[in-house]
């Protein structure tokens, strides 16, 4: 992370000279005067020399606190919208609660797509086919039919899967090794990379060290490449966010040489099959609905990086969530309690599924297990001003209050995720990480009996919990990833000691809440004999 650290110094320098025009822009719009003079702004001092330039400097690494403020002063106590500085898209506004619904209007109204695509930046790291991510009906119904519903099909390949990811890359190495530190997000990329393969591609893909490696380290480079480039003005992309995309191009032209020949057997095996006894896993899904939208979407190279792109967004929001879990418990005052109490529940469960948690019906049943991943979605969420959309073409967009002109066109909105989050209103002392928060209710006779059908969980998406999105846009894959880190996390606390090494901190870039890859953790195996005769094959660390 040295490298990318310097990078984004590198970035800040060039951009003070070039940020000028760009950061100033709304301001100089008259056409829109009479909006941005009604809208109140937060983190602009008008005290300054060109004001809107220093404060959308300072947006790189200070959008948190500006954020909190605005919430506070605008969103909360006078139910109004605020505007913010942005390095990159000049100003965000961002909206009240009571707005939330905007994000879900009409595409004729609200653009979801092109707002979200900043956050992969696909123009400059999609290798040449930046349409695929431009228009994804086609990987996102993928996600929509066969994700959402067959979800419980995957639990016993990807049980095993965690289970000997798990032990290749946390160890033991030796009979001998006790305690070993390895870095948290390097080890669970690698752990959630190869139980997500084998649902998309199988057996015996899902474990080529050379696949996982370059497919995970795309989507590294993929989202914090992007992070950069976002940073950027639209006038430095073209040379710079072409340099800072390099990583991710080498790494997809390394997994595509792995997909594509993959890919071009499965369609010849189709083709031959008539169909038939196909394998059930995400790249059949792809094959097959492409098939239905023309030949033009059957090109081997087009299904590979299709697959690719539902790699990296599963890998990398995954990974994000049970990173933090891990890091949440364990750094945690409380940290015993809540681990005595997650083990005695996935004991209690495991024993009555065949020692693990191969049954979705198993995993459901994790109740604590799934307050824990929702108490760290919520305190560690992926961003600070979220849910990004940006007003359509035409007249602009009227937010209904009274005094305030319609939003111009092209303007970017959001909805403050992390002060909603961390609201006094919205939950009990919400800067304390409280793993049984959702769960502690349910923990007697009576409440037993309500816990399936009233706990809130780790999937259910609200006003006040909103990591997953919101409305007709919260993510289709979210029911995927909740089970795949609820397993994950069962097979942890069962079967591993876990100690962090130093206090973990999260930094940001814009309105990103950056990933914890500088975190490492000391960790060591309970009963080394639960992985006797285990053939876990291996990673080279």
């Amino acid at each position: 992370m040295s490298d990318t650290h310097q990078l984004l110094a590198a970035v800040a320098i060039v951009a003070i000279v070039l940020l000028l025009n760009k950061a100033q822009e709304s301001r100089r719009d008259s056409r829109h005067g009479a909006f941005w003079t009604a809208i109140p702004q937060v983190g602009v001092s008008s005290g300054r020399l060109l004001p809107w330039v220093h404060a959308s400097l300072c947006s790189l690494y200070s959008s948190a606190e500006t954020t909190a403020a605005g919430y506070e002063m605008f969103c909360k106590k006078q139910d109004k919208p605020f505007a913010m500085a942005h390095a990159a898209a000049g100003a965000i506004i961002v909206l009240p609660p009571s707005r939330l619904p905007v994000i879900s209007l009409s595409d004729d109204k609200i653009l979801a797509l092109a707002a979200q695509n900043d956050t992969l930046q696909p123009r400059w790291t999609g290798g040449g086919r930046a349409h695929l991510y431009q228009h994804p009906v086609l990987h996102f119904d993928v996600v929509r039919k066969h994700m959402m519903r067959d979800v419980s099909d995957f639990a016993a390949a990807t049980d095993e899967e965690l289970r000997m990811a798990l032990r290749s890359c946390w160890g033991p190495r030796s009979p001998n090794e006790d305690w070993r530190t390895v870095d948290v997000w390097d080890t669970c990329s690698r752990i959630i990379s190869r139980a997500a393969n084998r649902c998309f591609v199988g057996l015996p893909l899902c474990r080529d060290e050379t696949l996982l490696e370059q497919s995970r380290s795309y989507a590294n480079a993929v989202y914090i490449g992007a992070g950069l480039i976002t940073a950027l003005p639209g006038f430095m992309r073209p040379i710079a966010g072409s340099l800072v995309a390099l990583a991710a191009k080498r790494y997809l032209t390394g997994s595509m040489k792995i997909l594509v020949p993959f890919v071009e057997e499965r369609l010849r095996l189709w083709h031959d099959g008539g169909g038939k006894d196909m394998p059930n896993d995400a790249l059949q899904w792809m094959i097959e609905r492409c098939s239905k939208a023309g030949p033009g979407e059957m090109a081997p190279e087009c299904i590979a990086q299709r697959l690719l792109i539902l790699n990296l967004v599963s890998i990398y929001t995954t990974t994000y969530a049970f990173s933090n879990c891990m890091l949440d418990l364990y750094s945690s005052p409380e940290r015993d309690e809540f681990v005595a109490g997650l083990r005695a529940e996935c004991t209690q469960i495991a024993g009555e599924s065949q020692g693990g948690f191969p049954k979705a019906d198993a995993v459901k049943r994790l109740y604590r297990v799934d307050s824990l991943v929702r108490e760290s979605l919520r305190v560690s969420a992926f961003g600070i001003v979220a849910l990004p959309r940006i007003v359509a073409p035409g007249e602009g967009l009227d937010l209904g209050f009274d005094g305030l002109p319609s939003v111009p066109a092209g303007t970017r909105l959001g909805i403050p995720l992390r002060p909603i989050h961390m609201d006094t209103a919205n939950y009990h002392d919400p800067m304390r990480f409280d793993a049984f928060r959702f769960s502690r209710e349910f923990e007697n006779c009576e409440g037993i009996t309500r816990q399936a059908t009233e706990q809130k969980l780790s999937v259910d998406v609200s006003e006040t919990f909103l990591t997953y999105g919101f409305g007709k846009h919260a993510c289709p894959g979210r029911w995927f990833a909740s089970q795949i880190i609820k397993q994950a996390v069962a097979h942890m606390v069962q079967e591993y000691d876990v100690e962090c090494v130093g206090k973990p901190e999260k930094k940001t870039l814009l309105n990103m809440v950056m990933p914890p890859m500088n975190n490492k953790v000391r960790i060591r195996l309970r009963d080394r004999s639960y992985y006797d005769g285990m053939n876990v094959g291996s990673f080279n660390l």
